[in-house]
């Protein structure tokens, strides 16, 4: 393995901060533990904006939108407003309304992840040396148009028909909700531009896993300070022996992430979490750094 392909690796390893102090895309990656509590899958930002992903919602600009989970008055169904994660059961699927193109039983029940409830507006963390950063500030949405969609009944509220749709269990397929201009800075009482992916539970399954069972008895300040050592003594490593190298950081790094999850998420129950990697001071040296987390082995039904 070349000095160059190393670098390369090591690069995209410790790519939430460039080299200008600016949070990239991975700092947008999330985390969910699965229902059954014993792995976690890793979803970049590409896999829930890209091809992967279905398009249900969006809304960027006042003349280019589509609501699909919006209600006749304008205000999302009362169940889907303001809890970051939450259940989609299936009156909400049944109220809802499709773009062009897509099958709306293709959909099927699962959580919404709201991610503006955790963005990180506080791009510009506090550092211990000081360095100027080019703020990029969002462009908010002022009123919307109305569109041609037909006028229907305010039915914000769930009927009692479809109450126990709430304490049922669904399957872990997610409803993603993100800002499309993720990195840039937004004020806290204005809109800004924004859509909603669907992933599949099939969809989830082909991403990367973390086994939460594995380095249970591990000391994660060690097992740390290991990572850290194994990096700074890659490149005194013999070339023939440098793939075994990295191949040992990436299974610690592994472990550090997996623990930390299972740990301090799926162990104390915390339901949903975001962590700035700049509030850590992530350097060429940090790995495991948790950016976005959902736990839906929290809901208990």
């Amino acid at each position: 393995m070349s000095s160059q392909t190393n670098t390369s690796y090591i690069k995209k390893m410790d790519s939430y901060v460039d080299e200008n102090g600016q949070l990239t895309l991975r700092s947008q990656d999330i985390y969910v533990i699965r229902k059954e509590g014993t792995h976690a899958t890793l979803i970049d930002y590409e896999d829930y904006t890209g091809p992967k992903a279905v398009k249900l919602e969006w809304c960027y600009s006042e003349t280019d939108h589509h609501f699909f989970f919006q209600t006749a008055n304008g205000l999302r169904p009362a169940n889907l407003t303001s809890p970051a994660l939450t259940k989609v059961i299936p009156w909400n699927l049944s109220t809802a309304r499709c773009p062009a193109g897509i099958d709306k039983t293709d959909l099927k029940p699962g959580y919404l992840l709201d991610l503006r409830a955790l963005q990180m507006s506080r791009l510009n963390a506090p550092s211990h040396t000081e360095t100027k950063i080019d703020i990029i500030l969002d462009q908010s949405i002022g009123k919307l148009e109305p569109d041609d969609l037909t006028p229907r009944k305010d039915d914000r509220n769930i009927p009692v028909t479809s109450l126990k749709e709430l304490s049922e269990a669904v399957e872990d397929n997610l409803y993603i909700v993100s800002y499309k201009n993720p990195l840039r800075v937004r004020d806290d009482n204005l809109f800004y531009p924004y859509h909603i992916h669907y992933l599949s539970k099939e969809a989830l399954d082909q991403l990367t896993q973390y086994d939460l069972e594995r380095g249970q008895d591990r000391d994660l300040n060690e097992l740390r300070h290991t990572i850290v050592e194994l990096k700074l003594h890659l490149h005194d490593v013999e070339p023939e022996k440098q793939a075994a190298h990295i191949q040992k950081i990436v299974e610690e790094n592994d472990t550090l992430t997996s623990q930390s999850l299972s740990r301090y998420y799926k162990n104390a129950g915390v339901q949903i979490g975001a962590l700035n990697p700049k509030d850590i001071n992530v350097d060429t040296h940090s790995l495991g750094a948790v950016c976005m987390v959902a736990n839906l082995q929290s809901f208990l039904k």
